[in-house]
C-alpha cells in the first residue's frame, strides 16, 4: 500500500501557526519524507507517527519553513538517509553544523546522504521498485529542486500499477518542472498565492491558476494545491479550474490519499 499524508500545506506565513508545507510518503514499509518545516514534530505527532519511523528526508531546498524541523530527527536516533540536490545537501550540513556543531561527527552511523544528480534517473536507495528525478524550479533566483518518483508495478497478493508523483518544492512557473511532470499521476504544485483575493507571490510563486495552467501543460491526471497563503480553498480550486481539466486537490494538514487512486481516507 502507497498512502500520502499533508502534514501541512501553508506557505511560510501560514493560515494557522505551524502549518508550513510538509509531506509523508508510506510506501510498503519505508516512510518519507518530503520537506521539513520548524513545527515537524508537532506536525507528525498529530497524524500519530513518531519521528524515528522516518527513513528518509527528502529537502528541496534550504529555505527556513523546508528545513528547520530537520535537525531536531538527528535526537530520534536511527539511520536515516537525508536526499537531495548537491546544494541543497550541503547547506543541510551547514545548518545542522551551525544550530549543533560537530554534532554529525557523533552519529556518522546514524547519517547518509544521496546526492540525486540533475538530469538523470537516479535510484533510490533502498527501494528497487523507485526511481527518482530531479528538476529546478526557480525561487527568485534560487533553485528549489522539484522531485519526480516513479514507482514500478507490483504483483502479488497486493498487485499495483505503475504510477509517478512530482512534488514541486517553491518556484515561480518553471518550464523543467512542466517538463518533470510529463504524464505524471500526481503533481503536488506549490499554489502560494491567489490571484481572486489580490495577493502578493509572484514572481518567488505560483498562483493557483499558473498551477493549474503547468498541470494543463504536463497532462498530469491530478493536482494537489499546497503551500497556500490564507483564503477559501475553493477559491484556489477555482482558479486552477479555469485551466486544469483534470482532478484538483486542495488539501487540508492531516488530509491522506491513497496511491495511484488519489482517494482522501476519511
Amino acid at each position: 500500500m502507497t498512502e500520502l499524508t499533508f502534514l501541512g500545506i501553508g506557505a511560510i506565513i501560514p493560515a494557522m501557526a505551524g502549518d508550513h508545507t510538509a509531506i509523508l510518503l508510506r510506501h510498503g514499509d519505508a516512510t518519507i519524507l518530503f520537506d521539513a518545516g520548524p513545527a515537524l514534530e508537532v506536525q507528525l505527532d498529530r497524524v500519530g507517527v513518531a519521528p524515528a519511523e522516518i527513513d528518509y528526508v527528502y529537502l528541496s531546498h534550504q529555505h527556513g519553513d523546508h528545513t528547520l524541523g530537520s535537525p531536531m530527527l538527528l535526537f530520534h536516533h536511527r539511520q536515516r538517509v537525508y536526499i537531495g540536490a548537491p546544494p541543497v545537501l550541503e547547506a543541510w550540513r551547514q545548518l545542522v553544523e551551525i544550530v549543533y556543531p560537530n554534532y554529525l561527527s557523533l552519529i556518522p552511523d546514524q547519517v547518509s546522504y544521496h546526492e540525486l544528480a540533475l538530469g538523470e534517473t537516479n535510484n533510490w536507495p533502498g527501494l528497487a521498485d523507485v526511481t527518482a528525478r530531479i528538476a529546478p524550479g526557480d525561487h527568485s533566483g534560487l533553485q528549489a529542486f522539484a522531485l519526480r518518483l516513479d514507482f514500478a508495478a507490483a504483483t502479488g497478493e497486493n498487485p499495483r500499477p505503475t504510477f509517478s508523483l512530482v512534488y514541486s518544492g517553491d518556484t515561480c512557473p518553471t518550464a523543467s518542472v512542466v517538463e518533470l511532470a510529463r504524464d505524471a499521476d500526481l503533481l503536488i504544485h506549490e499554489a502560494t498565492f491567489s490571484e481572486t483575493l489580490n495577493q502578493v507571490g509572484g514572481p518567488m510563486h505560483t498562483s493557483a491558476r499558473q498551477a493549474g495552467e503547468i498541470a494543463q501543460k504536463a497532462g498530469v491526471r491530478t493536482l494537489a494545491l499546497v503551500h497556500r497563503l490564507a483564503g477559501d480553498r475553493e477559491i484556489w480550486r477555482s482558479e486552477a479550474a479555469a485551466a486544469f481539466g483534470g482532478k484538483i486537490l486542495v488539501p487540508l494538514a492531516e488530509d491522506r490519499i491513497t496511491l495511484p487512486e488519489t482517494q482522501i481516507i476519511d
